[in-house]
């Protein structure tokens, strides 16, 4: 059991506690007193204590009778959840290419979304349009900068998300930005503004949203293929929730020496093979090359999209097939490395490629091929739908989870 109460500095220690309860009642709600208590290990005066403050402060309360019936001191066990309308959250995805937005409450309720597709590759005119589209949403939802208790902010590329700082985007040539303060200075947002890579976003997102897809898995993974390709791994014990391990830049791992070159730099990484970026390249080439008839139909003269990719596979398109196969098949194999290594108790994936289930067949068949027999631990692959909100849900996940572990009672 986890001891909180102990220590030298009682100040910390009551912070300290009141974050892990509240953070228990957030993951496991609705539960019990005497059951945060039996988790926690600390005394249930402590948590009555603490939990009568958090209902008093409204961002807890009690969801009726506990089914269990068991009484405490002649008083009926009712159980206590987090309260979602009591606070609420922005969470933002930025790409260069589009921009999307969400506004949701404490449990990642939806109540404002939008997306902003103008293709920009520059820094400053990115960061203005995401400050114009929190002002859309705070004017849409009748909202005040003040009322929204965290601000999350996600992207492609290296983050530093202590200092809230973009390292770099290759692809775009962003430098050491600094999301944090250039957010905060747009919008005159006074309060947390979190910042991290998009994939480990998503991430955070799937760990408080997608509760029942990962049951009580002690690790999972959470593959992203897109532009780029992320694979970051999530902690989560009963002492450490969501914790993400890493940026999961997987795809700058070497496939094949010498192989096409990356916009890393280097040769043969995964991202070369099976990105969006690289398959679509490959589109283009086939098409300039006078192949593909089909996806060369169904495009109309348009460049290549993963859409139309997909549907000349289903088609028949010998060319399309080719191509979606061998990016699948080098993922494949990726796949069985990370499991390999990491051995995550789920994996979900996410990508474009996945929306078609043969593909998902596929390589699901390359991954057992090359898993290691005498180390395989029966991983759970979750293939996730792609969602265009996926990343903007992520970041307001993180912003949520950094509440959590911050909370101290004011």
């Amino acid at each position: 059991m986890l001891q909180f109460e102990q220590g030298a500095n009682p100040a910390r220690v009551k912070a300290a506690n009141q974050s892990a309860i509240l953070k228990t009642i957030y993951h496991h709600g609705p539960i019990t007193r005497a059951e945060i208590a039996r988790r926690l290990g600390l005394t249930l005066p402590t948590i009555t204590t603490n939990v009568s403050a958090m209902i008093g402060r409204g961002i807890v309360r009690e969801n009726g009778s506990s089914q269990s019936g068991v009484s405490y001191l002649g008083r009926k066990a009712h159980p206590v959840d987090i309260a979602p309308e009591s606070r609420r959250f922005i969470g933002m995805e930025i790409q260069g290419s589009r921009r999307t937005l969400c506004l949701v409450d404490y449990r990642g309720r939806t109540l404002y979304a939008r997306e902003d597709g103008e293709d920009c590759p520059d820094y400053g005119r990115n960061m203005e349009l995401a400050r114009d589209m929190v002002v859309q949403a705070l004017d849409a939802c009748r909202l005040r900068l003040e009322d929204v208790a965290g601000m999350g902010v996600c992207m492609p590329g290296l983050v530093d998300n202590e200092r809230g700082v973009l390292e770099v985007r290759p692809s775009l040539n962003w430098f050491d930005r600094d999301i944090r303060g250039d957010m905060a200075a747009l919008t005159g947002y006074a309060g947390p503004v979190s910042v991290e890579n998009n994939a480990c976003a998503r991430a955070y997102g799937a760990q408080l949203f997608r509760r029942d897809a990962l049951g009580d898995a002690q690790t999972f993974a959470y593959l992203f293929i897109n532009v780029g390709i992320a694979c970051p791994l999530v902690l989560n014990t009963a002492s450490v929730f969501g914790s993400v391990v890493g940026a999961g830049e997987v795809g700058h791992m070497v496939m094949e020496r010498g192989g096409p070159r990356c916009n890393c730099g280097n040769q043969g990484c995964l991202e070369a093979y099976s990105s969006d970026w690289a398959v679509l390249r490959r589109c283009r080439e086939v098409l300039a090359g006078g192949g593909g008839p089909v996806l060369r139909r169904i495009c109309g003269g348009e460049a290549p999209t993963m859409e139309h990719l997909l549907k000349a596979q289903e088609a028949g398109d010998k060319d399309a097939a080719e191509i979606v196969e061998k990016a699948v098949h080098v993922l494949g194999v990726a796949v069985a490395n990370i499991n390999n290594f990491a051995c995550p108790s789920r994996m979900l994936i996410e990508g474009k490629l996945f929306c078609r289930q043969e593909n998902r067949e596929l390589l699901l068949e390359v991954v057992r091929r090359n898993l290691c027999s005498v180390i395989r631990t029966g991983t759970r692959f979750i293939f996730v739908e792609p969602d265009a909100f996926s990343g903007a849900m992520g970041a307001a996940a993180v912003s949520i989870c950094k509440n959590l572990e911050t909370y101290v009672e004011g």
